[in-house]
């Protein structure tokens, strides 16, 4: 599984499109940190993608748990820093700034 990243990307600005995997919720079951993934189901099933294909994404902004089925457009800063949790391990990090569904550019 590939942890290579891309050294020229860490603390860059970016939006990127892909699919929500909940790690953390908060009391009311908004979703506060997740891996971002490049399609639907990764993660759960096994599986996951490599690493670097794997953003773990913090916002504050609210999520309901039931909008994990569609794809959203993450924008924020990323770094090369890497997480583990029991679903899987990202290459990438990042602290959403905006998140909105996804929609063709």
């Amino acid at each position: 599984m590939s942890a290579n990243v891309k050294a020229e990307l860490n603390n860059q600005k970016v939006k990127v499109p892909g699919f929500i995997v909940p790690v953390e919720y908060d009391a009311d079951q908004n979703v506060t940190a997740f891996f971002l993934v490049p399609y639907f189901g990764a993660c759960i099933h096994v599986p996951p993608p490599p690493p670097n294909q794997i953003i773990f994404v913090t916002n504050k902004q609210k999520i309901k748990g039931d909008m994990i089925y569609s794809p959203f457009w993450i924008s924020g800063t990323l770094t090369t820093e890497t997480m583990s949790h029991d679903l899987a391990k990202s290459a990438y990090s990042m602290k959403a700034d905006k998140i909105e569904e996804y929609t063709y550019e």
